[in-house]
Parts: structure tokens; sequence; C-alpha cells
């Protein structure tokens, strides 16, 4: 136990030399672990989720602006030398209006593809502040643009420096799965407020991101031990990229933020603002940060009205603080850009749709085995391209094929779904395609 708090804590002793007191470090007391151990708990010993430099809001609602430790949100609030201006302890639905119009003004010059862009941008700046009053998960947010120099960085650099005073952290984009459990694990041991996976190429998709994505965890081996360890993602991930999309499951757990300049060069834009936005935003974060505490305060102090969309999955309690707050302040909805990915960027569930329209263009709802299929699929045409995906060959075989069909069973991609036949006398599975009722 002594060697345990030892390690925990850096001990500072105060000792007198040649009449001045001296501060050195040193170790334990014998008396701190031997009093532990007889009280048998560790009652005095606070939790800690992190350190802020700005206000955040409270799982109840209410905004904790004083210097120190606060037991509700697990964070100690250390203010650089900046000055916050109060917020108002009731503030109403047009006081969070005026809020998001406030901090929406940064990200006014940005080509956003739409409204719901600009407030999922705002939804980054919300979700840090309000971090510790969303009980579980958050999404990851991805920004994405069709040629290099959109802004994409620029963009989650402001986001970031209102809420916690710095630019976003950036990281390479990891694609290999056990690499990137490892740069979790470290991330999470570090707890940043945000993680950014910069200049991500291609489609993506990991099961172990989609998976930390969605529990808010991750297990590895602690580094010179072979103890695995669990600890927990309250940091918010981001990712850009160019033209970037997602496979598998993991485009329902992302916010997309879409930028499009409609110009050949993008880097070479003017803007009309003169002082460089990122010392902009660092000049006025004080008045920034309390707009978003307003727009969450006001939301609470409403009750938090339902927005009458439904909730995104996986992320319940995330879109009742954080879409719900911009929705009450006039804001749109930072989630409509999802239909994007789901008609665009889902590169699984395009191949899924292919699929079920060759396979229903062949046999309708006629049961039929897979080897069938393949036979009838030849050598070239619709059904040939529809099941060669699914296989490393580049061509129908029937191993990979029944792997692919059973992960994709009842599943719906364009107002069809696979289904599994029962099986004949000799265990031989049919498949056949049925439209749905929407």
């Amino acid at each position: 136990l002594r060697e345990l708090v030892n390690d925990a804590v850096t001990w500072i002793a105060v000792r007198k030399k040649n009449g001045e007191s001296v501060r050195e470090e040193t170790v334990v007391p014998p008396v701190i672990p031997a009093t532990l151990a007889d009280r048998g708990e560790w009652i005095a010993i606070k939790p800690i989720e992190g350190v802020t430099d700005s206000p955040v809001l409270r799982p109840d609602g209410s905004v904790q602006d004083r210097y120190g430790y606060d037991r509700a949100t697990k964070l100690i609030f250390t203010p650089t030398g900046a000055s916050y201006p109060a917020v108002k302890v009731m503030p109403t639905r047009h006081d969070a209006e005026l809020a998001l119009a406030e901090l929406t003004e940064p990200f006014n010059e940005f080509p956003f593809v739409a409204p719901s862009d600009r407030m999922a941008i705002v939804a980054i700046v919300l979700t840090l502040i309000g971090r510790a009053a969303i009980d579980g998960p958050t999404p990851m947010f991805a920004v994405r643009a069709p040629v290099p120099g959109s802004g994409k960085g620029l963009c989650l650099d402001a986001a970031a420096m209102i809420a916690t005073g710095r630019a976003a952290p950036k990281r390479a984009a990891v694609t290999n799965d056990d690499e990137l459990r490892k740069a979790l694990f470290a991330y999470a041991l570090e707890v940043p407020p945000i993680v950014v996976f910069d200049n991500a190429e291609g489609a993506i998709g990991s099961p172990v991101l989609a998976a930390a994505l969605t529990t808010g965890t991750i297990s590895d081996r602690m580094l010179g031990v072979s103890e695995t360890r669990t600890a927990s993602l309250r940091f918010v991930m981001a990712v850009t990229g160019n033209n970037l999309t997602f496979r598998g499951d993991l485009g329902r757990r992302v916010v997309p933020i879409d930028l499009d300049p409609r110009v050949e060069h993008a880097e070479d834009r003017t803007f009309r603002r003169a002082q460089p936005l990122l010392e902009y935003v660092r000049i006025h974060r004080p008045r920034l940060v309390v707009a978003a505490l307003t727009i969450l305060r006001a939301y609470y102090v409403a009750g938090r009205p339902p927005h009458g969309a439904p909730p995104k999955g996986s992320y319940e309690d995330w879109d009742r603080v954080v879409r719900g707050s911009i929705r009450f302040a006039g804001g749109a909805d930072p989630l409509e850009g999802v239909q994007r990915i789901r008609l665009d960027g889902d590169d699984d569930l395009e191949k899924l749709r292919a699929l079920l329209v060759a396979w229903d263009g062949v046999f309708g709802s006629k049961p039929t085995t897979i080897a069938e299929a393949i036979k009838h699929a030849g050598k070239e045409g619709a059904l040939f391209d529809a099941f060669a995906v699914y296989c490393r060959s580049g061509s129908p075989e029937s191993k990979p094929l029944a792997g692919a069909f059973r992960r994709l069973k009842g599943r719906i991609a364009g107002g069809r779904e696979l289904l599994r036949d029962a099986e004949d006398r000799n265990g031989v599975v049919r498949w056949l395609t049925r439209l749905v009722e929407s």
C-alpha cells in the first residue's frame, strides 16, 4: 500500500535549511498508508476526471464556475488568466437564441454545405463544455470536404479553442485495429478533451473504433505488465478527410460536418475578417464560453423539452443535452447531414443495396441456394459484380458469401431485406429477398 500511494502522488516535504523553508520531493510518510490500511477504504481520495480552464455544465444543469475541485463533475476548474462573465441563473429561450447567434458568428465564413453543418460544429463546442452533464458516450464528428484547403482543421481548431482554450490536438489517422486500440487506450489515460484523427483517406471503418464509440470504454494491456485494464473514453473524437466515407457500422456513430468552397484552389480563398480566426476566438473566448453555457442552461431551465425527432441511437443522453439545446435555441438540426452518410457515404450499405437489387431482379421471392445463385451469376453482370465485392478473390465464392449473407440477414437497404428460408432435409439453406413496407 505504501508503494501504491507513493506512486500515485508526488509527496513534498517542507524542511528548514539555513533558517529558510525549503520544499523537497520525498517519499510518503509511513502514517499515511498505515491510516488508510486501518480505515479499510479510501474515502478521502477524490476521483478526478480532468482539469478545465473554463466553466462547465453540471449534470443537474447548473454551471460550475467556482475555482477548484467540483464533486459533481469530478473536474478541477483552474482559469488561466481569463475572467468569465457570469451566466444567467434563469436564462430564457430568447437568451438562448441570442447566445446561439453569438456562438455561431466565428464560423459564418466557412463554406458549410447546409445549416445543419454549421450547427454540428456548434455541437462540438456544446459537447465539450457540457461533457460532464452527458451520461454515456458521444458520437464522432467528421469534418469532410471535396478538396484540400477547405478549412477542415481550422474549423475544428476554432471550436476546440472556444471550449478548451487551445487548438485541437491532431493525430495521424490509424487504420490498423491493434494500433488504434493502443492509441485510444493511451488517449484515455491522458484524458484530453478532444482528439482529432487528421487527414483520413477513403472509406474508414473499424470494429475497434465502432465499439469504442458505442461503449465509451477501451481495454488494452498496460505497458510493462501483463495485466489488462479498461479505461473510460470521456474525450470527444473527430476526424477530418477529403471525400471521406464510412464502412460497416461506423456511419451511424458519426455526425458529419461538410464543407464545400466550390472553387478549384480552396487554399487561395480570402476572408472578410481582418483578424485571424484563432486570434479572434482566443480574445473573445470568455463571452463565447458564456454563450455556450447560456444555451445549455436555458434548455435545462425550460425543462429540456423534446425536439420531436427520433433520438440518435446509442447516444440518447448526448442527443437530449446537445441536440436538444440547439433545437431549443432555434438552430437547425445538427443531425440532418446524417442522411448524406446514409445515401452516399455508407460503403457497406451501397454494396448491400446492389446485392438486393441484383438478387431481386433475377430470383425475386423465390428461395435459392448460394450455389445456384453463383452458377446463375456467370462471369459478368450485375449479380456477378454484387457477389464479387464480398469475396477477396474478386469472383463469387460460396464460403465468403455464406458468411456475408449471415451477417446481412434482416438488414434493410433500398426497400428490400435478405431473408433465410428454412433448410431442406439435407441442411441446405435457401435465401430470398422481400420488399419492406414503409
